[in-house]
């Protein structure tokens, strides 16, 4: 196992992740690939949906976001960890597949939450469709 990504919301459960990552790569001396995704922003009009926009950038929050996975990966590094960082914006699950494809990642390693039956209805959970899609193992870890 060469190449893990850790697909993170910058959320409590990534930390989570990122510990499970850091055992897996020391143990097989693995390279971790940290990726943060931005959803893009959705435009309505009446009672048409438009293809996705992408939202004005807001500096302050991408230099924020930037901050907290350059500590991530740091982190990692401190632990004996070749780790980097990503920060990519598109659909969640299809840019995390499409990483872990173009990376040709071993593993895929991301936090789960715990949404109620109507948002995974309606709005579909990450981890479900990086299992459909993924080319390599997915590892989900549960928040406590």
């Amino acid at each position: 196992m060469e190449k893990i990504i850790v697909a993170v919301d910058l959320s409590d459960t990534a930390t989570l992740a990122i510990d499970y990552a850091a055992s897996f790569a020391l143990a097989f001396k693995s390279h971790v690939h940290i990726l943060h995704v931005e959803p893009p922003a959705l435009s309505y009009i009446g009672n048409e949906i438009l293809p996705p926009v992408m939202p004005m950038e807001n500096e302050e929050e991408n230099e924020r976001v930037k901050r907290d996975l350059l500590a991530m990966a740091e982190y990692l590094q401190q632990r004996g960890v070749d780790a980097d960082y990503e920060l990519v914006k598109g659909p969640i699950a299809e840019t995390i597949v499409e990483i872990a494809t173009n990376y040709q990642a071993d593993l895929i390693i991301l936090g789960a939450h715990n949404h109620g039956f109507l948002y995974r209805a309606f709005i579909g959970s990450v981890s479900t469709g990086v299992l459909k899609h993924s080319p390599c193992p997915v590892m989900i870890i549960p928040a406590k």
